[in-house]
């Protein structure tokens, strides 16, 4: 573990040279791992390191070497997760909930990618912490992203946590959980052709048109980001992903994501006809929802910005 303790007050100062413990934000693959320290700076706030790769698989920077800003939301999910192992004692036999979450980015003082990798310091502060039995059961994190100094985004994010059994229960309760396995090797994946912002492999949405503003959702079980490891449903990076890229798609032109968000009160199951659902508000502003057969299992908001220079 490449931490100090977390529970002492933070004397020395962040470091970069290494990612901590992968278990602690729930990922297979090192090459995942985002976040590279962690420090205490209060009761319930804390300082995380985070690195941003300029050679991610999936969310590289663009020519003019702004980074994708779906690194913000899964930077707040490690986040949330790094802080609930390592300072509140949430073990490994709990499991995470992501209920919410979102990001502002201030495009005038995001930093670039160009040339090297971006080190970025990360303000967390935990509200309304929900606590039973002496054990986190949840938390809401509010976050300050920053660079050489520089602020230049905000995030949000509500964790709950449960116990393995409970789990189990809730999704029972559902009637549409698949076996993992079975579904990965008999899962087909419509065509999929490549966009501005991302490789064909990584599209999330079929070639063909839905009818009026909806697209249907391609769920890439083998994916290596989007799947690092097996779930019996489709996580929340890749529902906000999918809804990026259609309302990008959308809208035909090159606008800068600036702000997103999403709420996930349900599970998005896996082997159900996906749609993603836009709903325009404004020029910059389009809402969506996430249907399947019908219902809604997560919806939130895309705001945009003049196109990079």
């Amino acid at each position: 573990m490449s931490t100090s303790d977390p529970a002492a007050p933070a004397g020395r100062p962040l470091h970069w040279d290494r990612t901590i413990d992968r278990g602690l934000v729930h990922r297979d693959a090192i090459a995942e791992v985002l976040l590279t320290d962690l420090l205490r700076t209060g009761e319930t706030s804390f300082l995380v390191a985070a690195q941003w790769s300029r050679s991610h698989r999936v969310y590289r920077p663009d020519a003019t070497g702004r980074h994708d800003p779906m690194l913000f939301l899964e930077s707040i999910r490690q986040s949330g997760l790094a802080v609930s192992h390592l300072a509140f004692g949430v073990g490994p036999d709990q499991q995470s909930l992501m209920r919410d979450v979102s990001f502002t980015l201030d495009p005038r003082t995001e930093p670039r990618g160009l040339l090297h990798s971006t080190n970025l310091a990360i303000t967390v502060d935990c509200r309304d912490l929900i606590v039973r039995s002496g054990r986190l059961r949840g938390m809401t994190l509010e976050l300050t992203f920053a660079a050489d100094d520089l602020q230049f985004a905000t995030g949000y994010g509500t964790i709950r946590w449960i116990s393995a059994g409970s789990y189990a229960a809730l999704r029972a309760r559902t009637g549409h959980r698949l076996d993992w396995d079975q579904l990965r090797w008999s899962s087909t994946i419509p065509p999929r052709v490549a966009s501005t912002i991302r490789d064909a492999p990584d599209v999330l949405l079929a070639a063909e048109p839905g009818p009026g503003p909806r697209r249907r959702l391609v769920v890439p079980l083998e994916h290596p980001v989007y799947f690092d490891h097996a779930l019996d449903h489709a996580p929340g990076m890749l529902l906000m992903d999918a809804a990026w890229q259609a309302v990008f798609e959308h809208r035909g032109d090159r606008a800068r994501l600036v702000s997103c968000a999403l709420d996930c009160p349900t599970f998005t199951e896996l082997g159900v006809d996906t749609d993603i659902l836009l709903l325009p508000v404004s020029a910059q502003t389009t809402e969506f929802a996430v249907l399947q057969a019908g219902q809604r299992t997560a919806f939130g908001y895309v705001r945009v910005g003049p196109a990079p220079p």
